[in-house]
């Protein structure tokens, strides 16, 4: 062989071995891509989760700030106490009216009738104590 045919297929051959250089570059590039996608995605992924997580925690804690869940009232034994004590009070009440209670006989009537003062009143000037000077 001719050293210019020896040259054109050695041409070749480097141009062919550079394709395919240039192939297994993108063929490892895309695997390296992949695998680095691949990682970044799932720890992403990973990342995101918690982050939704901790963003849901935070947004109910908060709400639980502003608006308090409502507290559980127990009615019924507060109703109960204010039943029995109303039927006590009752109770009471009816003992204290049936009870015998001692009449007060007010004041006793005279048996001696009035006199003249009593009747008409005292003149002015001349009740005891007063004497005549004019004042």
């Amino acid at each position: 062989m001719s050293a210019e045919a020896t040259r054109a297929r050695a041409r070749r051959d480097a141009a062919e071995a550079v394709h395919t250089l240039a192939d297994a570059g993108r063929i490892a590039g895309g695997a390296a891509v992949g695998a680095v996608t691949g990682g970044v995605s799932a720890r992403l992924s990973d990342l995101s989760d918690a982050v939704a997580g901790s963003v849901h925690d935070a947004r109910q804690a908060l709400a639980e700030a502003i608006e308090p869940s409502p507290v559980a009232v127990r009615r019924a034994p507060w109703i109960l106490a204010v039943l029995l004590l109303s039927g006590l009070a009752a109770w009471a009440w009816a003992t204290v009216l049936r009870r015998d209670r001692a009449v007060d006989p007010g004041t006793p009537v005279s048996t001696v009738p009035p006199s003249d003062d009593q009747i008409h009143g005292k003149p002015v000037g001349q009740g005891r104590g007063q004497t005549s000077t004019g004042r």
